[in-house]
């Protein structure tokens, strides 16, 4: 990642220093609207502004940013509308959409929302969307298993960076293929 000095000390400085929310929102306004800079240097800028609005002012945030779950909903209904070209979902004995997790309900988790199939056999598989806290990054988790009796016999577990998208949805269309009938 090519991030110039100047913009690597900003970078520091946002994650160090104390800002009002006023601050961070002039800093979030400033890096979208300013030209000088590139594309990666914007997003790692951005980042760290919607983190720290995130964790200080999550109310603000909210609205400025949306919710926290906003990228892990949309990311997953582009994953979703993929997987409903490719495979019949008529049936999964669970839901067949986007669905948060309990872990986030339950406040375990800031960030948890999934895809899951499960067949009449007990077998499922999910794709999980997870940030346990406003300072981690989010990552893909995807699982198989078999529910109930030999359940630890049949568990598969990945974990991937968000970044590596492709290779999760990849994986996760090789689970499907094994229960979808």
């Amino acid at each position: 990642m090519n991030i110039s000095s100047k913009v690597q000390n900003v970078i520091n400085m946002i994650e160090t220093k104390d800002f009002s929310k006023q601050e961070l929102i002039n800093y979030f306004n400033n890096i979208n609207s300013y030209p000088d800079i590139s594309d990666i240097e914007r997003e790692e800028l951005v980042k760290v502004v919607e983190k720290k609005m995130r964790i200080q002012f999550p109310n603000s945030a909210k609205k400025i940013l949306g919710g926290k779950s906003k990228k892990a909903q949309e990311f997953l209904e582009e994953i979703f509308s993929e997987l409903k070209r490719d495979f019949d979902w008529s049936d999964n004995k669970v839901g067949s959409h986007v669905k948060p997790g309990g872990s986030m309900i339950s406040g375990k988790e800031y960030v948890c929302w999934y895809i899951s199939y499960k067949n009449e056999s007990g077998f499922s598989t999910g794709i999980h969307y997870r940030q346990n806290t406003p300072e981690t990054d989010p990552i893909l988790e995807i699982d198989f298993r078999k529910v109930g009796k030999d359940s630890e016999k049949y568990r598969d577990v990945k974990i991937l960076p968000v970044e590596l998208k492709d290779d999760a949805l990849k994986i996760y269309k090789e689970y499907l293929k094994k229960i979808i009938n």
